[in-house]
């Protein structure tokens, strides 16, 4: 064997090793990505969120409401716990919280909301929350199909005559948009830092730890599609708000979002074809506009509902 074949073969062995231990990497990213949206460690329990909304002050204070407890049983036998609290008797919103949290950290977004005169109804999304049964996170696929089956229970216990708006945060957020493609009799939706897509999360994952995007993106689609049964496609929020005529959007997003990036908010609003409003908190990170100035927050919302509610 000619030294130049040897070289070629020493080589060639050499860039496949590289291929294969880049190819590794990639596929060891993608899988703890997957993991971290679909089967997360670490859900925050009731107290720490009551702990949370202490820390701010009045803003957090759960006192404000007088709860009762409820269960919503989803039609494949899986109960999601929740409660509701009562205010004017036809006028409801129901509150959706994000990825790992639960309800008890939605109080500080739902004073804005109360006052109003509206009823509120919290609940824990399936996997989350002290009472649910553990399973797997799907990021607003099958959220969104519980969120439609308790829109009809709420109907059924309290009128199908109520009025009945959405709030959420985050992956709610995403949630709450994502029924507006079924539920055309909503009066509105309130979507403080919703992503327009899962890739759109992955790949912000991706810039922050300097990663590769290709191939990670789509090994993560991939993982993703295994583990929990849903592509990149199922939740499009960008594609599904299109298909929203008549349900009037507030988007809420601080500038310095650290996982939710600016540019969700422009591909979502840019897609809204239904009455929509996007406002920026300067300074605020994700899910944090209310922290950053309050006062602004109660009264956007205000004003959107006084805008787009008759």
């Amino acid at each position: 064997m000619e030294i130049w074949q040897i070289i070629l073969i020493i080589i060639g062995g050499v860039l496949i090793l590289g291929l294969l231990g880049y190819l590794s990497f990639c596929l060891y990213i993608s899988n703890m990505m997957a993991n971290m949206m679909v089967y997360p460690k670490h859900f925050k329990t009731t107290e720490e969120k009551k702990a949370s909304n202490a820390s701010y002050g009045d803003i957090g204070d759960i006192s404000k409401y007088q709860r009762t407890p409820i269960n919503f049983n989803m039609s494949d036998g899986y109960v999601i716990h929740g409660d509701y609290s009562l205010n004017n008797p036809k006028k409801f919103v129901i509150c959706m919280h994000g990825h790992r949290g639960n309800r008890e950290g939605l109080q500080k977004y739902s004073w804005a909301l109360y006052r109003l005169g509206y009823s509120l109804v919290f609940y824990d999304h399936r996997s989350h929350g002290d009472e649910n049964k553990r399973k797997k996170v799907t990021m607003s696929y099958q959220e969104h199909k519980d969120a439609l089956e308790i829109i009809e229970q709420v109907k059924e216990k309290f009128g199908q005559d109520i009025e009945l708006g959405l709030f959420g945060n985050s992956m709610g957020a995403a949630t709450a948009l994502s029924c507006t493609k079924e539920r055309q009799d909503l009066s509105f939706v309130v979507a403080d830092s919703a992503f327009a897509g899962v890739n759109y999360l992955v790949e912000a994952f991706i810039k922050i730890h300097k990663s590769p995007k290709f191939p990670i993106l789509q090994f993560t689609e991939m993982f993703i599609k295994h583990k929990a049964g849903f592509s990149y496609k199922d939740v499009s929020i960008k594609d599904i708000v299109k298909e929203n005529k008549n349900v009037p959007i507030l988007l809420i997003y601080g500038d310095k979002d650290e996982i939710v990036f600016p540019k969700n908010a422009e591909i979502l609003f840019t897609n809204i074809v239904a009455p929509k409003r996007l406002e920026w908190f300067k300074g605020a990170t994700h899910c944090n506009a209310v922290v950053t100035d309050r006062n602004r927050y109660y009264k956007v919302i205000e004003e959107f509902i006084k805008e787009n509610v008759k």
